[in-house]
């Protein structure tokens, strides 16, 4: 009789150790795709970088200054608010990969939590 209820219990306890061994793996799999999609959002929003848009604009502002006989330092303000404001959006844009980051740090937790549920069970 005993030997029938332990039996039982070996067995629920092996397929709880299956269960979350699965769950361990499904989440560390997630993990790993999100970490590859951090690295994508990174290189994607590192393509502000080398936008000239901004720049060549100014630029090509300050042309028209000259030759209308404007001043480069009434300019220079203006110009120099457009530098602030496209910092402003670079950094902005650098901060979209946050929530992938954060996403990759609970998953980290997650399976952390799993784990240790392994070695406490």
């Amino acid at each position: 009789m005993w030997c029938q209820r332990l039996q039982r219990r070996v067995c629920s306890l092996h397929e709880w150790l299956l269960i979350m061994r699965e769950k361990i793996s499904k989440l560390e799999d997630k993990k790993f795709d999100v970490e590859l999609l951090v690295s994508r959002v990174n290189d994607k929003t590192k393509e502000i970088k080398y936008d000239n848009v901004p720049s060549d604009i100014y630029l090509t502002v300050s042309n028209y200054a000259e030759e209308a006989g404007v001043e480069e330092s009434d300019l220079e303000y203006y110009i120099d608010k457009v530098r602030e404001k496209v910092n402003e959006l670079e950094s902005a844009i650098y901060n979209l990969v946050e929530p992938f980051e954060d996403k990759v740090r609970d998953l980290g937790c997650e399976i952390d939590d799993l784990e240790f549920e392994l070695e406490e069970g």
